[in-house]
């Protein structure tokens, strides 16, 4: 009896072994989930909040998608900054993990260690994160046609340095997005890039706009702008979308196309979501 159980137990072993084989070597494996369609436009979002943010029926990537018949892969995940930060303080740890810095290395390596949560602060909002790392980590970014990469307005708020003596310092703005675009562009050279403006923010009390925020945040938005426009000039297939220059939201009209003072209501995105759709159709 003792020796059937034996014979049992190594037949049993032997063929969970010879299964993993044919699972690696025999088994055609995907390499990639994403992009699904080859025969559409592929376009892929990384960024902040402007794209995902869902205060109405749609959010901004989903409008966009409409306009432009497209396969869109929105990885754009609220609450993040481009650069790294320099603290790392329990508000940061977020921010910092997934900033456009290390989801740019996921982007040409597909190693996900530099945005993995060592300390397992799994909130609904981070785990969100780390999901939209992963599906980035399985994107063939060969078959990607556009990447639009949209951050600043978090990295204004927190008045993150534009630019500094080290053009790649990563914790500047700057630095970061140059350290992330220079990846990107060496993996992927016949990728289109898409950097759009910073889009105007303010922070509204009582119904009341703050002055002084919005002039500190301006000169740090200004700033970051004059970057973006500097690196598209540099790299070939980067572009600056100015969005100004097709329909600008500031100060004296922030409330036609603004839920809360920094994200866009529904007037916002649809005019938002149109000028991005022609730009891309002129460089595309």
């Amino acid at each position: 009896m003792k020796k059937k159980k034996t014979v049992f137990l190594i037949s049993f072993i032997v063929f969970v072994l010879l299964f993993a084989v044919l699972a690696i070597f025999v088994v055609p494996r995907k390499k990639y989930t994403f992009p699904l369609y080859e025969n559409k436009l592929n376009i892929a979002i990384v960024g902040d909040s402007l794209f995902c943010n869902k205060n109405g029926e749609r959010n901004l990537a989903e409008i966009l998608e409409s306009k432009l018949d497209c396969e869109m892969l929105n990885c754009s995940i609220g609450g993040t900054c481009a650069s790294k930060l320099n603290d790392g303080g329990e508000p940061d740890y977020y921010s910092d993990k997934l900033c456009f810095y290390n989801i740019s290395n996921i982007i040409c390596t597909g190693n996900k260690a530099s945005v993995s949560d060592n300390v397992r602060r799994l909130s609904a909002a981070i785990n969100d994160g780390f999901q939209k790392a992963k599906l980035l980590a399985g994107t063939n970014f060969d078959k990607e046609e556009i990447l639009i990469v949209n951050y600043g307005v978090n990295d204004a708020h927190l008045r993150v340095p534009a630019v500094s003596n080290d053009k790649y310092d990563e914790f500047t703005y700057a630095g970061a997005i140059r350290c992330g675009i220079e990846r990107i562009v060496h993996e992927y050279p016949d990728l289109k890039i898409v950097l759009p403006e910073v889009t105007y923010s303010t922070l509204i009390y009582y119904g009341e706009r703050d002055d002084y925020f919005d002039q500190v945040t301006e000169e740090y938005r200004t700033a970051y702008n004059a970057e973006l426009k500097k690196l598209a000039d540099e790299y070939e297939n980067v572009y600056y979308f100015d969005f100004s220059e097709r329909n600008e939201i500031n100060k004296d009209n922030y409330d036609q196309y603004l839920s809360d003072g920094i994200h866009l209501n529904d007037a916002g995105k649809e005019v938002y979501a149109s000028a991005l759709a022609d730009f891309i159709g002129e460089i595309n």
